[in-house]
């Protein structure tokens, strides 16, 4: 795979699968745009992609879910680089929750870093991606880790996002712009660590998640992402590819 002349971008590229994903599209000459809201963090990845072939990345600490800051990002993006070739909607979060509160703040939220800032970034770069017939790669979850207790508007949103896939990418098919999805099962990121519980709490929700599930690393996410961008299977279009070694079929 090759990715020398081509534009990147990256969102929640600061950690996990993000950051895992940044790393080896620079590993495969990849030009990027890493976005995240920890600067130390961004900062740390960019060292490492410019390490792997010598070219810088533009870094954009940012609040996707703030009013127009998709459209700033496609905008430093292109005004840096001239143009875009791929988009890895990974971002994201989890909030513990159900239909039983009475928070529907935190579901509004789930839905809109999860789904609406997916949808909003790639309506602004869709008029770059029809000009190189690039594609976009959404993060989703499996099937069976949205069917657990407690993660109502995370399931919802990343549930939306598989359709949101499925519908985008017959609708870009005539632009020549691909839309897959990867859904990894349960990996070794942070997020859990970033939900707002006690450390007891925090470790029965991983628990009641990996009791039955293999824990997968963010590394083997980020080959099956730079693959899917690749274009080595160019009729690879609307598909969901799980990895989450079969516990979605159990």
């Amino acid at each position: 795979m090759d990715f020398t002349g081509k534009v990147v971008i990256v969102t929640g590229a600061s950690s996990g699968i993000g950051a895992a994903s940044a790393i080896l599209f620079a590993e495969y000459g990849a030009t990027l745009t890493l976005v995240g809201r920890n600067e130390a963090r961004l900062r740390a990845v960019a060292e490492k992609c410019h390490a792997a072939k010598g070219i810088s990345p533009l870094c954009v600490r940012i609040d996707l879910t703030h009013k127009d800051s998709c459209a700033v990002v496609v905008t430093k993006t292109v005004t840096a680089f001239k143009r875009i070739d791929v988009l890895v909607n990974c971002a994201g979060k989890v909030l513990i929750g159900s239909l039983f509160d009475e928070n529907i703040e935190a579901f509004d939220e789930m839905i809109n870093i999860n789904l609406r800032v997916p949808y909003s970034l790639s309506h602004q770069a869709l008029p770059y991606l029809t000009k190189t017939k690039g594609n976009i790669v959404n993060l989703t979850a499996t099937k069976y880790a949205r069917v657990r207790h407690g993660f109502m508007g995370y399931s919802v949103a990343k549930a939306g996002l598989q359709k949101f896939t499925k519908i985008a990418a017959i609708e870009l098919a005539t632009e020549g712009v691909r839309v897959n999805s990867v859904q990894p099962g349960l990996t070794r990121t942070n997020i859990l660590s970033n939900l707002a519980m006690s450390e007891e709490e925090r470790q029965v929700a991983y628990e009641r998640l990996s009791q039955d599930m293999k824990i997968i690393e963010p590394e083997e996410v980020a080959r099956m992402v730079v693959f899917v961008a690749s274009g080595i299977c160019p009729n690879l279009n609307g598909a969901d590819l799980d990895l989450d070694g079969a516990t979605s079929v159990m």
